[in-house]
């Protein structure tokens, strides 16, 4: 019997390990519900995402032939679907580009636009123009992608549209090498390019005979000359000067902030005390750091916005009751939300209010996409309910301590009083 109990449970095991999820590199794809249309009929663009979250624009290349009805959209591992309106004969490029996404283990994700073509005819002509658009090459990769005298990271592959690049500090230009697969495709954003110090973001554009076209992007970075170098942990990281490629920051203000023997551009928020400044690390990539003038330290500045409420997070001393961590994501970043059951929507978040300056618990809805502050009355209400009883218990034990010393003292003086008359 044992060994029968001990199999059916193995069998189970088995079973639930079988079906649990893995989750691979996030990635998105994007698909038209028609790309050969009569004018005055709508089309559905679909973006499709894969284990990513994240904002995307669209844009049309002739909004006079397909106009779209909203040029930004959210995608959270599902598929968002945008109306386009087709307004006259023609054709018109749809262009789907990522503005922040990342993938569900946390990590930025820096993946290239991709289009696709809407070809808009008249009633008479839908099929004729429907046949010539299939005799078109729709090839609009490159063969050949490189820069003279740099090396793209990854090696250039005609599948991988997004590529970096380090220059030295002297670099003011570059020459792009950009050489279609299709000799009938046409190629922008090769030849001679400025460049200055710090990011430098270069989109090569290929557009197939069909129309189609794919965007390869080149994220450069110029070294600064003389740069603020600093290490956190195991890593390395430079100080932004460039006051382009610094981001903009909720309910902080831009000011001087002394690093060393050098002023530099970082920020200040009253109501939290404290100063930012963004850290270039060694992949280009710039995030904002808690500047301790007096301990010389760094440390990451987390936070989330939602409605009206920018929330810089914090590790909490003491958790509530029956509230267990979670990691989730939160648009792009990794946040601790704390549940009482995984598969909650809602939860509690600790962190304080960068307007205001309130520290504490804040409810986290994840399906509304809101935050709010946490009132826990009702267990404020049962501590004190239970601090009242721990007093009457202490009381209670006291009085039966005191009759409990009577009864025994009685019992004594009664003991001596038959001892006497013996």
């Amino acid at each position: 019997m044992f060994n029968n109990l001990r199999k059916i449970a193995l069998v189970i095991l088995f079973l639930v390990l079988s079906v649990t999820p893995v989750y691979a590199s996030g990635d998105y794809n994007i698909s038209l519900s028609s790309t050969n249309v009569s004018q005055g009929k709508s089309v559905n663009l679909y973006i499709k995402g894969n284990n990513i979250a994240g904002g995307f624009t669209i844009t049309s290349s002739d909004s006079t032939v397909a106009s779209v009805a909203t040029s930004s959209a959210w995608v959270d591992n599902n598929t968002a679907t945008i109306s386009i309106s087709t307004l006259k004969v023609g054709s018109s490029t749809i262009t789907v580009r990522p503005t922040s996404v990342s993938d569900y283990d946390g990590n930025d994700l820096s993946l290239g636009a991709k289009s696709v073509t809407i070809n808009v005819g008249g009633k008479s002509n839908t099929s004729n123009s429907s046949q010539e658009t299939v005799k078109k090459n729709s090839d609009n990769t490159l063969k050949e992608l490189s820069i003279d005298g740099l090396n793209l990271t990854p090696d250039f592959n005609a599948s991988t549209t997004s590529y970096t690049v380090t220059a030295p500090s002297d670099v003011e230009k570059i020459n792009i090498k950009a050489t279609p697969n299709d000799s009938k495709a046409t190629v922008t954003g090769n030849g001679e390019q400025d460049v200055s110090a710090g990011a430098n973001n270069l989109e090569i554009v290929v557009t197939a005979e069909n129309g189609a076209t794919k965007t390869y992007t080149i994220t450069l970075n110029v070294l600064e000359k003389d740069p603020i170098e600093i290490k956190i942990g195991k890593k390395k990281y430079t100080v932004v000067r460039k006051i382009d490629d610094l981001p903009d920051v909720a309910l902080f203000e831009k000011c001087d902030v002394e690093v060393g023997n050098e002023k530099v551009t970082g920020y200040y928020n009253e109501k939290l005390n404290i100063y930012l400044l963004a850290l270039k690390d060694e992949k280009g990539k710039i995030g904002l750091y808690i500047y301790d003038n007096n301990k010389k330290s760094y440390v990451k500045y987390e936070y989330i916005t939602e409605g009206k409420i920018t929330l810089y997070l914090n590790n909490p001393d003491k958790i509530p009751d029956k509230f267990k961590k979670y990691n989730v994501m939160v648009k792009n970043t990794s946040v601790d939300v704390y549940k009482i059951s995984k598969s909650d929507s809602l939860g509690i978040v600790y962190g304080t209010n960068v307007e205001t300056g309130h520290k504490g618990w804040y409810v986290f809805d994840k399906k509304e996409q809101t935050l709010a502050r946490y009132y826990d009355k009702e267990g404020l209400f049962y501590k004190k309910q239970i601090e009242s009883y721990k007093n009457y218990l202490m009381i209670l034990a006291g009085i039966v301590s005191v009759i409990i010393i009577v009864v025994v003292i009685i019992s004594l003086v009664k003991g001596k009083k038959k001892h006497r008359r013996r």
